[in-house]
């Protein structure tokens, strides 16, 4: 078994891949930041060290790195006030990150980059700060020198227990409504799980020299997926189909709202064309193929009601 360095371990996915990395025996080191809610991996067999990926000249990665022997490097902000902030974390901080591992002797680099980064099906590329800042960092390790090996994955919209992003959806669904927006878009969500047995199956398979995208296996539409989420919290009830612009006016509203406590916006204007506008789909048969045997296993209705059942565990719904 190796030794791990991992970055963004107390968020939502890196949290489960904090305790996959363990479970497998392997020997974990992960970086956080001052202000990071290390709870979860307070119960765990791994080191924690402190990195700040947006500082420079801050507590650096060089001494946590020696003797590692791979990088996952899921850190980064998904929420920013402006582009800047984006840039300097996800891009500018996965190229120091990655100079340093090379200098370091790391063999593998698995970096979680996401479908932004290609941009919404039938861009030309990335439409948003983020997904210009996903792109940026790509581009950063593909000219990294020495022998690293980097494999790049793009998931798509990721969900499942511990993910606050889509809780609200759900309680609304538990009191009889689910709100959907009017569009004839289609998706294909990933649930965590099928996405850390990606990175696992990453740390060991032939570098690939194109980006992996990482989704479900189905596409669904937005009728489909409400259906799902009522089955998944057990109660029939009203689809409410809101208008994209409704949408758009949510996000735009809450941005000044959130400039004022400076703060990033919760829901901005890039979420809800995300959501209301974009369809984010993707051919997974080149990442089966390289990752064998890794496939998506979790279908939407299993997942939804796995993520349901560990909300109202923890007392979320």
């Amino acid at each position: 078994m190796a030794s791990v360095f991992l970055t963004g371990g107390s968020g939502f996915l890196g949290g489960h891949l904090a305790e996959t990395l363990v479970a497998a025996g392997h020997r974990v080191t992960a970086s956080v930041r001052r202000t990071s809610d290390t709870r979860r991996l307070d119960r765990l067999e791994l080191r924690k060290t402190e990195l700040d990926l947006g500082v420079e000249g801050g507590p650096g990665a060089a001494a946590a790195l020696a003797g590692c022997a791979a990088v996952v490097h899921c850190g980064a902000l998904t929420r920013a006030r402006n582009e800047s902030e984006f840039m300097a974390v996800n891009a500018v901080g996965t190229r120091r990150l990655a100079d340093a591992a090379a200098e370091a002797g790391v063999r593998r680099f698995v970096f979680i980059s996401s479908l932004a980064a290609r941009g919404p099906d039938g861009a030309a590329g990335p439409v948003s700060p983020y997904g210009r800042s996903k792109a940026e960092a790509e581009a950063a390790l593909a000219s990294v020198p020495g022998s690293m090996e980097v494999a790049v994955l793009r998931p798509g919209g990721v969900y499942g227990p511990r993910d606050a992003d889509l809780l609200p959806l759900f309680r609304l669904a538990a009191r009889g409504w689910t709100v959907i927006p009017r569009s004839h878009a289609p998706l294909q969500p990933v649930y965590v799980a099928d996405v850390v047995s990606a990175v696992l199956a990453a740390l060991d398979a032939e570098p690939a020299p194109l980006p992996l995208p990482i989704a479900g296996a189905e596409r669904h539409s937005w009728g489909a997926l409400a259906r799902a989420l009522m089955a998944a919290v057990d109660r029939p009830g009203r689809v409410l189909r809101l208008p994209p612009a409704l949408f758009l006016a949510a996000g735009a509203l809450s941005e000044p709202a959130a400039r004022l406590t400076g703060k990033a916006p919760a829901f901005d204007r890039r979420q809800a064309r995300d959501l209301s506008v974009y369809a984010w789909t993707c051919d997974i048969e080149s990442s089966r193929r390289v990752l064998d045997p890794w496939r998506p296993r979790v279908g939407i209705e299993d997942g939804l009601a796995r993520t349901a059942e560990w909300y109202r565990r923890k007392g979320w719904l």
